[in-house]
């Protein structure tokens, strides 16, 4: 099984390059951010003629997340469910949503590509959103999952977890993204029972990044961060088998600054 993430910064005009990526890699299940269209403007037809089931939330600001699956989800979710204060997140359908399939040696197992706020400034009102976004996460997940569980979580988070996540932890410190607060709540997320595919295949690993800016040469100079991740429950990760970075798909005309992560299984 592989599953990949990839906010594509605009499904517009990344179309094609995500067409591409699925005709080339293959994904079993692909998780799409940053669509920035209506459901019914998202371009289900070239997708779903080579063979993938297509979901997608989305709405008319940045945001938007999307599932690509080679099997038929059974449930879909969007947003929050079962939490506190769902009414707090009203972008939430916009940034979280999950399926259930059957296949890939389970009966059920769940997939969601979630899409966290970037936060703006450290302690502006967003950034406080962003943290308040993480623990509502988590709230979602203990009231509707156990950690035993077969779940994938994957997406744009915002957050490099640890210094060997981003290019210069001196010069970023404090910078949005890269602050205490933020990883704080990544981390706290992954108390629900969630493992870091790229940590646990790779724990030392430096210069691995899936994010960089558009200016200075960023990526050129492998100046970047590592934003995206791909989370697991236990019983995947008895069957993980190699995570990387797609990076080729950075260096296409007119590309997203993010590229993809894949994760592959061993089912």
């Amino acid at each position: 099984m592989v599953v990949a993430t990839w906010n594509v910064n605009s499904i517009k005009v990344r179309k094609e390059q995500v067409l591409e990526f699925l005709k080339e890699v293959g994904p079993d299940l692909l998780a799409l951010q940053e669509t920035k269209v209506k459901t019914e403007d998202f371009p289900f037809k070239p997708y779903q003629e080579i063979g993938y089931h297509v979901v997608h939330s989305g709405g008319k600001g940045r945001n938007g997340v999307a599932l690509l699956s080679k099997v038929a989800p059974k449930i879909i979710k969007r947003g929050f469910e079962n939490t506190s204060e769902p009414e707090s997140f009203p972008d939430a359908e916009e940034r979280l949503i999950g399926i259930e399939v059957e296949g890939f040696g389970f009966a059920s197992l769940w997939v969601f590509s979630v899409y966290i706020p970037n936060g703006g400034q450290p302690e502006s009102d967003y950034y406080y959103y962003k943290l308040s976004f993480f623990w509502q996460l988590k709230e979602f997940f203990e009231k509707t999952f156990s950690p035993e569980d077969p779940i994938i979580l994957m997406g744009d988070f915002n957050v490099a977890p640890e210094d060997k996540d981003v290019f210069a932890p001196g010069l970023l410190e404090g910078h949005i993204c890269f602050t205490e607060k933020e990883r704080r709540a990544f981390f706290d997320l992954l108390s629900f029972g969630f493992y870091d595919t790229l940590r646990e295949k790779y724990p030392d690993a430096r210069g691995v990044f899936t994010w960089w800016d558009y200016q200075f040469g960023a990526f050129k100079k492998n100046q970047g961060m590592r934003l995206d991740h791909i989370l697991i429950t236990r019983p995947l990760l008895e069957k993980l088998g190699d995570v990387y970075v797609e990076k080729s798909f950075r260096t296409k005309p007119k590309p997203s600054d993010h590229a993809p992560l894949i994760a592959k299984f061993l089912v």
